[in-house]
């Protein structure tokens, strides 16, 4: 790899595509294919765009263009997305194999961990139990596709497979939607929503729940160092590496926000997976990867950017832990 790799990035216009690229492009690198997805009108799912978007021949392609485990997509959709991912990633790899890719990276989601209580999570534990229910068909498919990217590389001595399984990421320049059901998210817009209505922060969760998180710098930095630096083919947590727990994140951004609101806890067992936390040992040691973010640090700047862009809306306290 060589700062004239071809690099084709799917979904390029999402949160993490559109940082990996203006990343890579100010790194120097100046072959950089950015993909547009559906909304703009490009769906690898058709044969004739699939081909289209690879006759540059990429050396290298960063896949993240897939449907996340919403909850929306695991309650609402969960055929048609457990569909798309596995058609849309099935062709992408083929295509890439032909095209000439040496080294594919793939992006996934950590809910397609199973539901236990030993954490954090290792890689060899992935397999070890189903998915969550409410994920089980992101989980699934994930899990299927990640060893569909092995077995490439297993068969073809010249193709590199590299899956990355991220937890919740968060930072300046994500499209804080409440559909998506992030923690971070919801939590900034609603403690800048009470402190704008005058109004208690109100919040229904259980104080056993807690979550690990990824900011986006760091996240970029993961993929870059799967660029660079991985040579063999294998599977890696990326996280900041500790869990917190939801009722003290919302403590910690009430306070960075400078919130005096009220707090109001209403102590409930929701049906969602209680607590995901990933081990990065395995990342540390083959990647030379480690977050350099603290919570603190990556919660500030991304307070500073919500104000900066956004206006505070209210978000129903029972989607905050749904994802």
């Amino acid at each position: 790899m060589n700062k004239d790799s071809k690099i084709l990035i799917t979904g390029g216009q999402g949160f993490i595509g559109m940082k990996l690229g203006a990343f890579l492009s100010e790194a120097g690198f100046s072959n950089v294919y950015s993909m547009a997805g559906t909304r703009q009108g490009l769906d690898l799912g058709d044969d004739a765009m699939l081909g289209w978007s690879f006759d540059m021949n990429p050396d290298i392609v960063v896949h993240l263009a897939t449907r996340l485990p919403t909850k929306e997509n695991c309650l609402e959709y969960p055929a048609g997305m457990m569909y798309e991912n596995l058609f849309v990633t099935c062709k992408v790899i083929e295509e890439a194999r032909l095209s000439g890719c040496q080294k594919f990276i793939s992006i996934w989601d950590s809910s397609c961990y199973p539901e236990r209580e030993i954490l954090p999570y290792k890689e060899s534990d992935l397999w070890d139990g189903p998915p969550y229910w409410s994920q089980r068909y992101y989980g699934n498919s994930a899990r299927v596709l990640m060893e569909l990217n092995m077995a490439f590389s297993t068969q073809f001595d010249d193709f590199t497979a590299i899956n990355l399984i991220f937890p919740e990421v968060y930072g300046p320049g994500s499209g804080f939607n409440p559909r998506k059901n992030k923690v971070i998210e919801s939590i900034i817009s609603n403690v800048r929503a009470a402190q704008e209505g005058d109004i208690a922060l109100k919040v229904q969760g259980s104080k056993k729940s807690s979550r690990d998180f990824l900011y986006i710098d760091d996240a970029i930095s993961a993929i870059y160092s799967a660029i660079a630096f991985s040579s063999k083919s294998n599977t890696y947590n990326i996280s900041e590496g500790v869990d917190y727990r939801i009722k003290n994140l919302h403590e910690m951004i009430s306070e960075l926000a400078n919130c005096e609101k009220e707090m109001i806890w209403e102590e409930t067992q929701q049906d969602i997976k209680q607590r995901s936390c990933l081990n990065i040992a395995l990342a540390k040691k083959e990647l030379g990867w480690e977050p350099k973010t603290s919570i603190k640090e990556g919660l500030t700047k991304t307070l500073e950017w919500h104000d900066s862009n956004l206006v505070a809306k209210y978000v129903s306290p029972d989607s905050i832990l749904s994802r």
